[in-house]
């Protein structure tokens, strides 16, 4: 079997390093210590950071520990995102310490048999079911072929050290030891049977009084200055050009204008009294397609004229770009450059805030355009980038860079003002529920029904109140439709009589949760049930054993070389 593994190797490979293509030429970085991480000092000479037969401190060798983690994690986890490099970094050292350790303890190579079962777990060749997929598979052997920087020989060499590491985890964790009462505890929660009784509390009519004070708002704003500080802004001015000469100019088909439609009709709406919509149910196509193309096609030549006019001003802002660069034009002289060029205004902005930007820009939607043009302004890089406005185009100047700033008191009064009242709004309505449940709390051990105590209760509270009672539920079964999921919280110290704690909800609603019956399970160790959770818990803590152990062999290898406390 491992020779027909080698031979397919042979003779396909060609897809996934597309992917880690850009992982492996970048040098794999490991933070050891918050003064100093690995890779990241370029020429200078680092101390030896020796990690078993590796030497973190060596370019090479990241290099390989990084690929080797990366392929490893695609090939065994298939993730749809990037892993955060502190998980990437614990992986990959783990996985090394585990493979040194395995030859210390002299764990054979791996069989084809073994090999081959392993392949078949790998996510990154299961279907949406999970399961392996030998075309997917195929795929990916056939991908590699032309791949420059990762061999046939290192994913071979991938894949059975994995099998290496989960054979030794498997020698570490031994058969994992559970007390029958941790099942038996565990059973018990997934299996009760809840009914509940559910207490929504509204404090939108919640009015407290509240101290708005001068000194009770200062005493406010030097608690929270941090949030009024003012960040650092750049100011800039707008060198805009107009579309609007553009206009004149553009000229259109008949056909260009129909295929704008085409492309996306939803986006011209037919007006009323317009032919309606009608589907070929063979095709699917709309058989009133020309008659609504015609109720819309002045819209659709309106915007496609708009939109070309619209590039040929950025296109015209992009010239002017260059004529600033090659002239050497500084942006106290632009009004003089402005005037030589007919069609271009010059706009003051002044600061840019983000979530404030000017509609002359293109307001808040088009921060994600704005901002980093914005950002990257400086006294030596005065013009950005070309950006489209809603009216053309600009290029952004820099004016000055303002510092960052805590404003006084005075300034931001009237938003200190609304931020207090609404926190101490907040804070006193959860006062209240909290005053609420110990006055409900007190009142069931009478025998009061729940729902007169929390209504009686609430109403003198100024508090209004709503109950429910969802259908019984246990958390291994589907909940009720009217069930809130807040509730659940509440299950790990709630019992048959006894009421939650006030539960914020939202900025002025609240939840109580009564238990009104709690029905425990009968456990039987010999039960189907009981033995599948005794393994599976088993197999959990040895994992989780495993994991310790090894993380522990990764610290004290690390502390070994790490540089001496200053």
């Amino acid at each position: 079997m491992i020779s027909w593994i080698q031979r397919t190797f042979q003779q396909h490979f060609k897809w996934l390093f597309l992917a880690l293509l850009v992982v492996v030429i970048i040098s794999f970085v490991f933070v050891t210590n918050t003064s100093q991480g690995l890779g990241g000092a370029g020429d200078r000479k680092l101390p030896s950071r020796v990690f078993f037969d590796l030497d973190l401190s060596r370019p090479e060798d990241q290099r390989q520990l990084g690929a080797d983690a990366q392929l490893s994690i695609y090939l065994r986890f298939n993730p749809q995102r990037e892993v955060p490099e502190a998980q990437l970094s614990q992986y990959a050292l783990t996985r090394h310490a585990s493979l040194h350790l395995a030859e210390k303890l002299h764990l054979p190579t791996p069989t084809s048999d073994e090999l081959v079962a392993h392949i078949r777990t790998l996510r990154a060749f299961a279907d949406p079911q999970g399961e392996f997929d030998a075309k997917r598979y195929t795929d990916f052997i056939d991908s590699l072929k032309t791949n420059p920087r990762t061999t046939e020989a290192d994913v071979s060499r991938v894949i059975s050290d994995d099998v290496r590491v989960a054979t030794l985890e498997k020698l570490l964790a031994g058969p994992g030891y559970v007390l029958p009462s941790d099942v038996a505890d565990l059973l018990a929660k997934r299996d009760t049977t809840w009914t509940l009784a559910l207490a929504t509390i509204d404090g939108s009519a919640h009015a407290p009084m509240i101290d708005t004070s001068d000194a009770a708002l200062e005493k406010w704003f030097e608690t929270n200055a941090r949030r009024y500080e003012i960040p650092e802004r750049v100011s800039v001015a707008a060198l805009q050009v107009s579309a609007a000469p553009y206009l004149a100019g553009v000229k259109l088909t008949d056909a260009q204008i129909r295929a704008a439609y085409d492309e996306n009709p939803s986006a011209y709406p037919a007006p009323a009294g317009a032919p309606a919509i009608q589907l070929d149910p063979a095709t699917g196509k709309d058989l009133a397609a020309d008659a609504s193309f015609a109720a819309v096609r002045a819209t659709v030549e309106a915007d496609l004229r708009k939109k070309q006019a619209d590039q040929s001003a950025l296109a015209t802002a992009s010239d002017l770009a260059v004529q600033l660069l090659e002239r050497g034009v500084k942006p106290a002289d632009l009004a003089a450059f402005t005037a030589q060029h007919p069609g271009t205004t010059l706009a003051e902005i002044g600061p840019i805030v983000p979530g404030t930007l000017p509609a002359g820009l293109g307001g808040n939607t088009a921060s994600a355009v704005v901002m980093p043009e914005v950002e990257r302004l400086s006294a030596d890089r005065p013009f950005s980038n070309p950006i489209p406005t809603p009216d053309g185009a600009a290029l952004l100047v820099w004016r000055e860079t303002v510092a960052a700033r805590t404003p006084a008191f005075a300034e931001v009064k009237t938003q200190v003002l609304a931020d207090y009242q609404a926190a101490e709004k907040r804070r006193l309505f959860n006062e209240a529920g909290r005053n609420l449940q110990s006055t409900v709390a007190a009142a069931l051990p009478s025998g009061k029904p729940f729902a007169d105590a929390v209504t009686t209760a609430a109403t003198a509270a100024g508090l209004k109140v709503t109950l429910k009672t969802p259908k019984p539920f246990n958390l291994s079964g589907s909940f009720p439709e009217d069930l809130d999921y807040t509730a659940l919280q509440t299950l790990q110290t709630l019992s048959k009589g006894k009421v939650s704690d006030f539960m914020p909800t939202g900025e002025a609603a609240g939840l109580l949760v009564y238990a009104i019956d709690q029905q425990l399970p009968a456990v039987d160790p010999s039960s189907e049930a009981f033995k599948e959770m005794r393994t599976r818990l088993a197999e959990n803590l040895a994992q989780s054993n495993a994991q310790s152990l090894l993380g522990g062999l990764v610290e004290d290898e690390l502390a070994k070389s790490a540089p001496a406390a200053p």
